[in-house]
């Protein structure tokens, strides 16, 4: 969840005519046609996502702040032109609610689904972490892209093994077996445990025995999440094969699940994340 902020000391986007004059620094130090991809980024002529420029010019120009000013701009309006221009009903919130980022939600009746996230937060999220004042981060930021894709073969999988956890959990003893019953204490407190984890896997098992079809929300949602999906990806110029597997963000909380998956691109000082729901 991002921080929300409710006074003017915080990390907005720049506007276009701020990055202007901000760049204008630069010329003589700059060449000429870093001067005008930089500005063809405010102009939003195309994503700096895209490989216009060599990994080697990225990451020299990761350096500058002006670069991650620009580059923070870039994803945050194109991202925002793309959502407003392909469909209405949104919930679409930004530097306008407070917000160092930009999140998308899509309502699919009696829930909604995440369809989009650009973090830039650069700040630590515990008061306790002391770090100097005048401290900058080069970093521009991390994009969270959302899939939804039908697969009947891992929806199998994930219940094979919650089926295994099950039955795992139905043979274990109470180590503190000599006073089950007693109120509080080890013996009570691994009993009731156990018994919110039994629940917890009989309802998933429950939950993924009966999905022999998909209902109209997951049709929606399959729909709406894989066409923003696309576009995003035709604007930044990537496929899916640009993406690889890495451990730092296998599966969706503390739990691995065959249902989820998220892929990793890394570019200078920008995370990309593809996160992959199976259903």
């Amino acid at each position: 969840m991002k921080i929300m902020r409710t006074n003017d000391n915080w990390n907005k986007i720049n506007t276009r005519e701020e990055l202007i004059g901000l760049l204008k620094d630069y010329k003589g130090i700059l060449s000429d046609s870093m001067i005008n991809y930089l500005n063809s980024l405010i102009d939003l002529e195309f994503s700096v996502i895209r490989d216009y420029i060599s990994d080697k010019d990225r990451v020299a120009l990761s350096e500058l702040e002006v670069y991650k000013r620009i580059a923070m701009y870039n994803i945050y309006n194109r991202a925002l032109n793309i959502f407003k221009q392909n469909e209405s009903e949104l919930e679409i919130s930004g530097n306008n609610d407070g917000i160092e980022g930009l999140e998308v939600f899509a309502s699919l009746g009696k829930r909604s689904c995440q369809l989009f996230d650009f973090d830039y937060h650069e700040g630590p999220m515990s008061h306790s972490l002391k770090i100097p004042r005048d401290y900058k981060t080069m970093k521009i930021g991390n994009i969270s892209l959302y899939q939804t894709i039908e697969n009947a073969e891992l929806r199998e999988a994930e219940l094979m093994r919650v089926l295994s956890i099950l039955d795992r959990l139905y043979d274990e003893k109470n180590p503190y077996q000599s006073s089950p019953n007693k109120y509080g204490g080890p013996a009570s407190q691994w009993f009731f445990e156990h018994a919110r984890k039994i629940e917890t896997y009989e309802e998933k098992f429950n939950q993924l025995d009966a999905k022999k079809e998909l209902t109209d929300e997951d049709k929606k949602e399959i729909e709406i999440k894989n066409k923003f999906h696309e576009l995003l990806l035709e604007d930044y110029g990537l496929t899916n094969k640009d993406f690889e597997n890495n451990q730092q963000f296998s599966g969706f909380g503390k739990e691995k699940t065959e249902l989820h998956k998220t892929l990793v691109r890394r570019m200078a000082n920008i995370t990309i994340k593809n996160n992959i729901k199976y259903i």
